[in-house]
């Protein structure tokens, strides 16, 4: 019986031990875009041009933002996780109208970079958008929103902003 039970709790604590390198893996993954977390004002030239709040949900799983226009009547909000199947962020954003992205990326040399595929409901028919988010050294965070119709050779700038924690 003695020599059954040493494999078998051998066996277990090696399962346990490859199951808490997942766990931690993941967490440092899910953790890549908490630079983001906060309420903020947003500026594009110096000039105020909305508000957003940025926050942890479902556990720490989930990021939820809530975009609040400045001059126009318009909102948004997006949902956004790491997907630990397939290694990557996942975002979805829908504005007030309905219109839609379903984003995906990656983390890498400091930014956050997700890209839609042409199916997007944003924009004209087949483009991809690009939207790179870079945490600067004073803690505001820079936002660049591109798009493409002609799969990636030309790509055009939709917004580049910058977030500035609320005082």
């Amino acid at each position: 019986m003695k020599r059954l039970l040493l494999p078998i709790f051998i066996l277990l604590y090696f399962v346990s031990f490859s199951q808490e390198a997942v766990k931690s893996e993941n967490t440092e993954s899910q953790r890549q875009f908490d630079f983001w977390l906060g309420d903020w004002e947003v500026y594009a030239n110096d000039e105020i041009v909305g508000k957003n709040t940025v926050q942890l949900l479902q556990n720490g799983n989930v990021l939820q933002e809530n975009w609040i226009s400045e001059k126009e009547n318009f909102t948004g909000t997006s949902f956004s996780f790491y997907n630990s199947k397939i290694k990557k962020w996942q975002q979805i954003w829908i504005d007030k109208n309905g219109s839609n992205l379903l984003l995906k990326g990656i983390f890498a040399d400091g930014k956050m970079i997700l890209v839609s595929d042409p199916d997007s409901n944003m924009g004209e028919e087949n483009s991809i958008h690009k939207i790179t988010w870079m945490q600067l050294p004073n803690g505001d965070v820079k936002q660049s929103w591109e798009s493409t119709i002609d799969k990636g050779k030309n790509w055009s700038i939709q917004f580049e902003g910058i977030y500035k924690k609320k005082k």
